[in-house]
């Protein structure tokens, strides 16, 4: 029988904390989640860590719901990392081909790209991520793998993925702090990407949108190559923040509104001249509201950021030239009528996100909020079983065929 292993992931992020643990085996070449835990997350803005004991005490709140759920210990995670302070850029190095006969080979390969990943950044910023664009052999150009191929000089085009150190830090003690190592850092939205789309999307062109507590993101891809990648600074808590305001009310008041009635214009008939009573809610006697008012302020916010996402897409110019068009996740899409208002403002199809590559429990596959847990999962299988991008890692746990196994799996997924 074969030896199973855990993996887990875990995304803190500005609303809550996602746990997400995965059992491997060598029966089933699809990871299988038994356990899942999700805690509030009260310690974060922007992505950055400004309460360190919340911080602490979310994550381990989580962590916990996790393992009673899994009935095991976890003893290292894959952390997303995410915010505003978190860079791309694109780079290229130039190398010469070191074997006589102009063969490339695989220390070619790791050469030019390291030579691609020399950059100069500030000493309080670090490079989380060197990804591979593209190669290029004696001036042909898009070449995916040049291993083998004959050539004089060796070019590749990279994507650097760059974050403020401090920040980083902060963010795996918190986990640390729960006695749990931190076995690599991922950027969120890579996280997110790798658990909800698939090689024909990437082939095609698609952009996904996370939209998250505090921040959204995006990746956008096209022809297998991550093509652009932001941060946007609007997330479902700014409309929580707007109908507080709106309501006079607190926070947590204003949430469970957001929660209980909200919805974009797209998912109610406008037609309806439909009051909500709030009464409840609010502890106010006879408090009766339009709905036309609440969907007023969700559409305004939720405008602001489709707007962000074209501009973004006018950037490498392809706003409405997607033909995989947009895959949405993260815990604000659940929002009646998010989508449809999206396939209208972007002009592209559209769909909510679910998780194409795991087993186990369907509520955790089927939720886009656990997108970029599950991503960090994969992120993490893929670095032990010695594939694609970042630092490549062998896993001294698993062993020799199930390594092989994984890695010929995961190329039917990753650019």
């Amino acid at each position: 029988m074969a030896r199973s292993y855990i993996i887990s992931g875990i995304d803190i992020g500005n609303s809550q904390v996602k746990v997400v643990i995965a059992k491997i085996n060598g029966d089933s070449l699809r990871p299988e989640i038994i356990g899942s835990g999700s805690a509030l997350s009260n310690g974060l803005r922007k992505g950055m860590v400004v309460d360190m004991e919340e911080t602490i005490q979310n994550v381990h709140s989580a962590v916990q719901r996790a393992e009673a759920m899994a009935g095991v210990k976890i003893k290292s995670v894959y952390l997303a990392v995410n915010g505003l302070h978190i860079n791309t850029q694109t780079s290229r190095g130039v190398i010469a081909v070191s074997r006589a006969d102009n063969e490339i080979s695989q220390s070619d390969i790791d050469r030019v790209v390291k030579a691609a990943s020399v950059v100069s950044l500030p000493p309080n910023r670090e490079i989380i991520h060197v990804i591979p664009r593209n190669f290029i052999v004696d001036g042909t150009e898009y070449v995916k793998n040049p291993f083998g191929m004959k050539g004089v000089r060796l070019e590749a085009d990279v994507v650097l993925v760059d974050g403020l150190s401090p920040y980083l830090r902060n963010l795996a003690k918190c986990v640390n702090e729960n006695n749990i190592e931190v076995a690599g850092l991922v950027y969120a939205p890579l996280a997110s990407s790798l658990s909800v789309l698939d090689k024909n999307q990437k082939e095609y062109g698609v952009v996904n949108l996370d939209f998250g507590g505090g921040t959204s993101t995006l990746t956008v891809y096209e022809e297998a190559d991550l093509l652009h990648s932001a941060v946007l600074p609007i997330g479902s808590r700014h409309i929580t923040n707007d109908l507080a305001v709106m309501l006079r009310t607190s926070l947590d008041v204003a949430e469970r509104v957001k929660l209980e009635h909200g919805s974009t214009s797209t998912g109610e008939d406008m037609r309806r001249r439909g009051e909500i009573d709030l009464s409840g809610l609010l502890g106010e006697e006879d408090f009766l509201i339009q709905k036309k008012q609440l969907i007023k302020v969700i559409d305004a916010r939720v405008y602001e950021l489709f707007d962000m996402v074209n501009n973004e897409l006018k950037k490498v110019s392809k706003n409405g030239l997607l033909p995989a068009g947009v895959v949405l996740s993260g815990g604000g899409v659940n929002m009646p009528g998010i989508a449809l208002l999206a396939k209208e403002r972007l002009r592209l199809p559209v769909k909510i996100a679910k998780s194409i590559h795991f087993e186990g429990i369907s509520e955790i596959v089927d939720d886009p909020s656990f997108a970029v847990a599950m991503g960090a999962v994969l992120w993490g299988i893929e670095r032990e079983t010695g594939g694609g991008y970042g630092n490549r890692k062998m896993s001294s746990q698993l062993g020799s065929d199930l390594v092989k196994k994984f890695g010929d799996w995961l190329k039917n997924f990753l650019p």
